[in-house]
């Protein structure tokens, strides 16, 4: 993770080097952290094309800047560059489960692979779920890994807290996320 570290809010403290992801409303991308010469990705959220309101995506920033698990993908900071919302993260320098499937293991993973990754987003699941998160949107695209083989649950974006009430509480009965995921 960033240990101690603190990232700025700066747009000019940051180079985009190439696309590595991308979503529906959100390109992320490979990056340099200027000041620590640290690569980290970002996640650019387009807001004129976010199918979310502000506050929803205000919140999946702020879940993703409280969170503190080894398997859980952590914000550094996030900040607003002309129509689009900055999400900056850890880099996971060998992309998603889906992607590695797709370049390497046409095949699938095999079990004592699958068994691992899996107790590994197992883990992330139980904290989120201990703080009150129900992440709606578990899939290879969004467990995500790196060269020493950390694996991370990335994507909050159809997150939704337990202990809300209202209409965010009537949401967790309803199908979001990815179809047979």
């Amino acid at each position: 993770m960033g240990g101690s570290r603190s990232y700025s809010a700066n747009p000019s403290d940051y180079k985009l080097l190439e696309e590595v992801g991308y979503g529906a409303s959100a390109t992320v991308y490979r990056a340099i952290y200027i000041p620590f010469n640290d690569v980290v990705a970002i996640k650019c959220l387009d807001l004129d094309r976010c199918n979310s309101n502000l506050d929803d995506i205000r919140r999946e920033a702020q879940t993703m800047s409280l969170i503190d698990h080894p398997n859980v993908i952590r914000a550094y900071c996030s900040f607003v560059v002309d129509r689009s919302l900055w999400v900056v993260m850890p880099f996971m320098s060998e992309g998603s489960c889906l992607h590695l499937m797709k370049i390497a293991y046409p095949e699938g993973f095999e079990e004592p692979a699958i068994g691992s990754i899996l107790k590994e987003t197992l883990k992330a699941l139980d904290y989120l779920h201990r703080q009150g998160h129900i992440h709606r949107d578990v899939k290879a695209g969004n467990i995500l890994l790196d060269n020493n083989g950390t694996v991370k649950l990335a994507d909050f974006g159809v997150s939704a807290c337990m202990f809300d009430s209202g209409d965010r509480q009537r949401s967790r009965n309803t199908f979001v996320g990815t179809p047979c995921w």
